[in-house]
């Protein structure tokens, strides 16, 4: 069965698109690629992920809009090779526009991705899973992480003690200790992973992120700011946890900003501060929240950040490697994900873990927006 599954992380990059060949719940990676956003676009989305800018009538037209970029990645990722007909089911994570699991200010727990799946098969006629997480939250569980599923299905290893490390936006973690069952794992969201490095690097330098992390590595702490992050409620709450740009968005960081008068220091010594944040932040939970660990396999755009992968192995004195090093490829590895819970949902199998989001029960996730009929 062929599949194509897409993500729109908090980094907001743009689409990741694998399309993969799932038998057995075996998967095997064709083809990947990134359909980046135009700044343009760009801007209206970050803008609406903001609670104090969002406009009712921009995000149900970004809902659209989204599906529309959905299908151009689509398009690009089966370029020259493949054709709509090849393709047995789209699976689309979407774009978290809110993320409230647990209800805060006096809201009624829940979550909201966007990115209209009947956009998508309207276009490519191909049935569509969808709205992943909704499921997960109305079960009483976080919604978040659901990698874990299909990290345990993928990448278990009856003889090493695993934590599979993503640095997206938002940092999060799998363990996969090597006598595990599936009720057994843990995962959960670390803290901020590129989110706070890539706000700062286009705001000082109007670069997306801060390459190799050369930036971070000319920079010294400042402690006030480091230990006032640190301390973050998030960062230090037992799992089970997530978050996402609800928390770590631009008034967040115009807050820090004015309270610690961020334009009097070094630029350098800003990336240097929060990127060691976001290593610290994953150090501290392994410390925590997890038992023996033989290997860490780093993978997402955190990955490609040499500062970041060199400070853990150095904090964490164990062998840490990049998805690629580990056989994976980095940049798939959710999008390919998200494919396999498309088919697991498809195929009337259970895609949370209760163990991990704190829902009443493993549970069928998604929504159908059915297209041709497919045998699969």
């Amino acid at each position: 069965m062929k599949v194509i599954g897409l993500m729109s992380g908090t980094s907001l990059d743009g689409v990741d698109a694998a399309l993969v060949e799932i038998k057995d719940e075996k998967v095997k990676l064709l083809h990947f690629i990134t359909y980046p956003y135009p700044s343009k676009f760009k801007a209206k989305l970050k803008k609406n992920l903001n609670n104090d800018q969002a406009k009712l009538e921009e995000i149900c037209s970004l809902n659209f809009e989204l599906g529309d970029y959905f299908v151009k990645a689509i398009d690009e990722v089966l370029k020259g090779k493949y054709t709509y007909d090849d393709v047995d089911l789209v699976a689309s994570h979407g774009q978290t526009i809110w993320h409230n699991p647990l209800g805060s200010n006096g809201q009624m727990p829940s979550t909201l991705q966007i990115g209209e799946a009947a956009v998508i098969v309207a276009k490519t006629n191909i049935t569509t899973v969808s709205n992943f997480r909704v499921k997960d939250v109305a079960l009483d569980g976080e919604g978040a992480p659901l990698v874990p599923k299909t990290d345990f299905l993928l990448y278990y290893d009856p003889k090493k003690n695993i934590v599979f490390q993503n640095i997206g936006g938002i940092g999060n973690l799998t363990y996969l200790p090597k006598d595990a069952k599936e009720d057994e794992i843990v995962a959960f969201d670390t803290g901020p992973g590129n989110v706070m490095i890539d706000y700062f690097m286009n705001k000082y330098y109007g670069k997306p992120y801060d390459e190799d992390g050369k930036k971070a590595s000319k920079g010294i702490i400042i402690k006030p700011l480091y230990d006032y992050l640190m301390d973050d409620d998030f960062i230090k709450k037992a799992p089970p946890k997530s978050t996402g740009r609800e928390q770590y968005n631009e008034t967040f960081f115009n807050e820090l900003i004015e309270k610690f008068e961020l334009d009097q220091y070094n630029k350098d010594d800003v990336i240097c501060t929060v990127t060691n944040i976001t290593v610290d932040s994953i150090v501290y939970n392994y410390e925590k929240y997890l038992k023996e660990i033989d290997l860490v396999v780093v993978t997402g755009g955190g990955s490609h950040n040499k500062y970041i992968v060199s400070e853990l192995k150095e904090r964490l004195d164990k062998e840490v490697v990049t998805g690629t090093e580990y056989g994976i490829e980095n940049d798939a590895k959710e999008a390919l994900s998200f494919a396999l819970l498309g088919y697991l949902s498809f195929h009337y199998k259970t895609g949370n873990l209760k163990s991990v989001t704190g829902a009443k029960e493993n549970t069928i996730l998604g929504n159908i927006t059915y297209g041709r009929y497919r045998h699969g």
